[in-house]
């Protein structure tokens, strides 16, 4: 009886496990005047991992029109880059993850636009229940038809860092 417990407990542990995720993504650009950065608090999506055997797969994603950068004109120009009435939500759909590089693998849906990503992933996995992750990459504005925002002629370059940070809780 005991030994059916245990084995039952094992593999419940061994299952993938259904996590609620929320979080932050940041951005890091560079105009010809400095860097400077926005947060968005509203990273949310569902994700199902399994870590023994290197599966994970879910989506999550942000509110475009919630960036925060502390300078009202330039998350006006932000939101309007991103046509947020039209394309309100960026979302990654998860595919894979790659356990020996902490790479995830995901389809990034950004203006209209799918393109694949890899994402380096640090995580922790605090007692099966709460799953804690980070990760940072960058990616091109013009790969996703985004014009780069100006103010006064001076161009945002191209290239933007995304950082993502949150926790996902098990259901």
């Amino acid at each position: 009886m005991v030994r059916g417990i245990a084995m039952l407990w094992l593999l419940g542990w061994a299952m993938a496990a259904n996590f609620q995720v929320q979080g932050e993504a940041t951005y890091e650009a560079r105009a010809p005047l400095g860097t400077f950065r926005g947060v968005n608090p509203s990273l949310e999506g569902v994700v199902s991992f399994e870590p023994g055997k290197g599966l994970l797969q879910g989506r999550v994603c942000v509110d475009l029109s919630a960036w925060d950068s502390k300078e009202p004109l330039r998350d006006r120009h932000t939101r309007e880059m991103f046509q947020v009435d039209r394309y309100p939500q960026a979302c990654l759909l998860i595919q894979g993850w790659d356990a020996n590089q902490n790479l995830v693998h995901g389809v990034l849906s950004l203006h209209g636009v799918e393109r694949r990503v890899t994402v380096p992933v640090r995580h922790t996995l605090e007692g099966g229940r709460i799953l804690r992750f980070e990760g940072e990459w960058e990616l091109l504005l013009s790969d996703y038809g985004l014009k780069a925002p100006s103010f006064m002629g001076m161009r945002v370059q191209d290239r933007v860092v995304v950082r993502v940070k949150g926790q996902g809780v098990a259901k």
